[in-house]
């Protein structure tokens, strides 16, 4: 097969698992080991069954969509206006046992029991192609090696489950420590990187040799273990299976998106249960999009202009075009007043724009006030939503395929360790590639403070939107501006909007020109709210300290505990 065909997950959770509760017992309707774990296409079911537990951390239904991109709305990439989709407690800190979020449906078992299941039943299997049981374990290995990184990720103590149980024993299962639960982790993923085949040699969607490598270099980069970071991440490029693809923004579009630059990614397909509803996503005006995640200005601000010096810096920046002179990546990642996007015109008065109240004297349910699901900052997301892959007939049911991992983030990873580790030179090496890809000029190599800002800044515009932003935010302590922005030194830009104060937002117009990307050109005459919350009737960028300390890792919902009493909750909830 060429891919992992995701709409066979129904069926296959009869195979896997097909539960919901607490760490529950094997379910009644599950087929008898009997009858199913006997050939190779019986374990290939299975298998498949396992990489369905990806969907808790990729995309968590249907209707929320991306949970990669969503996650950047947990730091200041993204804003999520709506509370029902279950970010927005979570950034402003007011998360509870009682109220927490899709951090709610991330504290589950069945994804893991699966991978459990099939590591047990699977020696009933009649093996008959050489290395194939081996691959196969290694993949379900890597997968819930996964699923156990991320959640005590989030979470800190998670229980470590590495066999099916009855009901009993699931509700004597007290949280297992963190550092024991990543041990294990580390330990898995190493054990199985040399079964699995290199990312030449795998179909679309399924685990190669450099994700578990890879895995391994964001456990060490996030625990600031940059020599065994740069270690995975050398592994990788030395490979030599992966490359750059040439065109950024080409990229994350539908025809490109399994190339040479992508090591793991996670298929979504038209019209199944694992297509994507796309409408959190797009804009309003033309598309009858919510606009539920967006860019944030702040985002939009870090992109240097084209001749590689910040906003602040650049003699080609003005503040009433900002849209003019920047980094190319920008116009990739986000929507932007004055494009021409899917459903929108070519023109003055009909191309996308949510700068003015009124276009034309008619009402624009684009402007941030004038619609519920109108975009709150003026902004769209780019990056995968472009008008390539958008179209008003298959925005409820789109096939698109998210970038779980790719090699640009390799390299910024070598980039940050060499920096960190005082070689300054080869930081700007692997810094260089990627900027150079993006047509950008290369940095110099300077001093190890100024060069830690820029790599710091080159992976929150390179990688903006798929789901890596709160991690660096955590593991640095410090907002972009290098300043501490909330209690107990965390790291968090923080959103209330449900009183006085909410997200920045740009105002202005479109004029009667073209730039160079043949965009009409957006004239900006303000920004209402932002860092002096000039009218609180506006959506202002505010720092508050109710996000503290303890908001790093999540609480666990009260019908947990309640359930199994040997779980204690997350300290500070």
């Amino acid at each position: 097969m060429k891919k992992i065909l995701f709409s066979l997950m129904a069926a296959l959770l009869l195979v896997a698992t097909s539960c919901s509760d607490f760490l529950e017992r094997a379910p009644k309707d599950a087929l008898s080991p009997a009858t199913f774990w006997q050939t190779e296409s019986d374990a290939y079911l299975a298998l498949v069954g396992t990489y369905n537990g990806l969907n808790s951390i990729y995309h968590n239904g249907h209707w929320t969509g991306y949970n990669a991109v969503m996650m950047d709305a947990l730091s200041d990439n993204l804003f999520d206006y709506f509370s029902w989709e279950g970010y927005s407690v979570m950034t402003t800190g007011n998360i509870t046992q009682d109220n927490n979020g899709v951090a709610g449906s991330w504290y589950t078992f069945s994804d893991i029991r699966a991978c459990n299941e099939y590591l047990e039943m699977e020696g009933n299997v009649d093996w008959t192609t050489s290395g194939l049981e081996e691959q196969y374990k290694a993949e379900v290995r890597t997968i819930r090696a996964l699923l156990f990184l991320y959640r005590s990720n989030w979470y800190g103590d998670f229980p470590l489950v590495t066999k099916t149980m009855d009901l009993d024993e699931a509700y004597a299962q007290a949280r297992t420590p963190k550092a024991e639960v990543q041990s294990f982790v580390e330990s898995e993923l190493k054990d199985v990187i040399n079964a699995l085949p290199d990312r030449s040699k795998v179909a679309q969607g399924r685990i190669s040799k450099e994700f578990a490598q890879g895995l391994l270099m964001r456990y060490y980069l996030w625990k600031s273990d940059y020599q065994n970071a740069k270690t995975y991440a050398e592994a990788i490029v030395n490979q030599g299976n992966l490359s750059l693809s040439p065109d950024y923004a080409a990229m994350f579009e539908i025809g490109n998106q399994y190339d040479g630059e992508t090591i793991f990614d996670f298929s979504f397909i038209s019209n199944t249960s694992r297509d994507l509803y796309g409408n959190p996503f797009v804009a309003n005006g033309a598309l009858g999009g919510w606009s539920s995640i967006v860019p944030t200005v702040d985002l939009m601000d870090e992109f240097e202009c084209i001749d590689g010096k910040t906003i602040e810096e650049s003699e080609l920046y003005d503040p009433e075009y900002p849209f003019l002179n920047r980094d190319p990546r920008l116009r990739a990642t986000m929507v932007y007043p004055g494009q021409v996007y899917t459903g929108y015109k070519d023109t003055q008065e009909g191309c996308y724009n949510s700068l003015p109240e009124f276009i034309n004297g008619n009402k624009n349910n684009d402007w941030w006030n004038n619609a519920g699901n109108a975009t709150k900052t003026g902004l769209q997301l780019g990056k995968y939503f472009m008008a390539a892959n958008v179209t008003p007939e298959s925005l409820s049911h789109m096939t698109l395929h998210f970038k779980a991992m790719r090699y640009a983030e390799v390299l910024l990873t070598l980039a940050e360790c060499n920096i960190e580790l005082g070689d300054l030179a080869n930081g700007a090496k692997y810094m260089n590639m990627v900027r150079k890809r993006a047509g950008m000029p290369e940095v110099e190599v300077t001093d190890q403070a100024t060069m830690r800002d820029q790599i710091r800044r080159e992976r929150r515009v390179e990688l903006g939107g798929e789901g890596l932003r709160r991690e660096d935010m955590i593991r640095w302590q410090v907002d972009a501006n290098g300043k501490w922005v909330a209690s107990g030194g965390t790291p968090y830009i923080v959103w209330k909007f449900q009183n006085d104060y909410c997200i920045e937002h740009l105002d202005g117009d479109i004029e009667n020109r073209k730039d160079a990307n043949g965009d009409w050109v957006a004239h900006v005459t303000g920004r209402t709210g932002g860092e002096f919350h000039a009218d609180k009737t506006a959506f202002a960028r505010e720092n508050f300290a109710t996000f503290t300390e303890k908001n790093i890792l999540w609480p666990i919902s009260r019908g947990i505990i309640n359930t199994n009493p040997a779980i204690k909750q997350t300290p500070g909830y």
